[in-house]
């Protein structure tokens, strides 16, 4: 079945973060906006409190990339907690984010988790991945939890002999939180959790095909990309029946992030790294959309070009948001030739 990306509108300078029925959230450096009707218009909502330093560099697009500032991400919990990741902390404000932002958590290193490295289940628990170059593999990395809508943080799982946690996700069908870890081949895994957080058993390991950003979960399959800059990537699935992983097809570069549409069709963003690890198996320096209304025909509906701007200040990649997105489909490009920070609106339609 054929798809087509029938883009809407635009919006310049903005990060979307967070969909629901009917609201969107979205950050401009340390500012929150939403969206009332489907982001045709944003209005203000708010500050997140920083240093006079913080907002006077971080109007500045370049040094935001290269340094990492702002408003990384954001999430609403289902209580109407807003928890917000910026400046190597984890903020909170209650009230739908009416209240104050104030700091409830400091990482001890790094700037915070990727977009998928933390989540909520369906009991109210937040869970929270650290991620940190560690490039000498010489610290555990830890996962967090908070029992208490946000207000503390507790360490209930630390990882030796891996670089990163990429990514730790709630599967509403299992009710497991699902986990990967990378980069090299023995760090690379695919882990869940029946309890909680409290044990893991892995599906898979030791292995590029297990060294994933994000998943999808479906009542039938768990689906995921590998994000492996030196080799082939494919999108996978597991059958939740059998256990068994299909290669489902082959993808430009690297998986990181993701989304499923009302409608069931899954979205992949694939990533522009360039020789990141040394060399680089891309099929070219573009950022795609893949998407598939079956799980099993993937069709390539987008790509944009890397900007001029070296890696450092960024890879060329696509956010997609928390939430449900309906039947519209939102995100926002990074470091991609006339759309760095762009924010879209846009639908998948079928055509012949």
């Amino acid at each position: 079945m054929p798809l087509k990306l029938e883009i809407k509108r635009t919006v310049a300078q903005m990060t979307v973060h967070w969909v629901g029925d009917s609201e969107i959230w979205a950050s401009s450096g340390y500012s929150f906006y939403t969206s009332r009707d489907e982001g045709v218009t944003f209005e203000k909502t708010g500050d997140l409190t920083t240093s006079s330093l913080n907002k006077i560099l971080g109007k500045s697009r370049l040094i935001t990339r290269g340094m990492r500032w702002g408003i990384r991400d954001l999430r609403r919990l289902n209580s109407g907690t807003v928890l917000v990741i910026a400046d190597r902390k984890v903020y909170r404000s209650s009230g739908n984010g009416s209240g104050a932002f104030k700091s409830v958590y400091k990482f001890r290193k790094g700037v915070g988790p990727l977009r998928e490295g933390w989540c909520e289940d369906d009991e109210g628990n937040c869970y929270l991945a650290e991620y940190f170059l560690n490039n000498g593999r010489d610290s555990s990395v830890n996962l967090v939890k908070s029992t208490d809508d946000g207000h503390t943080w507790e360490t209930i799982a630390s990882f030796d002999r891996i670089r990163h946690i990429h990514c730790v996700q709630f599967d509403p069908f299992s009710r497991c939180i699902w986990l990967g870890t990378g980069d090299r081949d023995d760090e690379s895994s695919i882990r869940f959790s029946e309890d909680r957080g409290d044990t893991w058993s892995a599906i898979g390991s030791r292995d590029q095909m297990f060294r994933t950003v994000s998943f999808i979960f479906t009542k039938d399959y768990v689906y995921w990309g590998s994000d492996a800059p030196t080799k082939q990537n494919y999108v996978y699935r597991q059958t939740r029946k059998n256990g068994a992983i299909d290669k489902l097809a082959a993808v430009n570069s690297p998986v990181h992030y993701s989304t499923m549409l009302e409608n069931g069709t899954i979205v992949f963003g694939t990533t522009a790294e360039g020789n990141s690890e040394g060399k680089s198996a891309a099929w070219d320096d573009k950022a795609h959309i893949w998407a598939s209304p079956d799980g099993k025909e993937w069709i390539d509906v987008a790509s944009w070009e890397k900007d001029v701007y070296p890696y450092i200040l960024g890879l060329g990649r696509i956010y997609f948001p928390h939430g449900r997105s309906g039947d519209n489909i939102y995100f926002t490009t990074e470091a991609l030739r006339n759309v760095d920070n762009t924010l879209f609106c846009a639908k998948l339609k079928t055509h012949n």
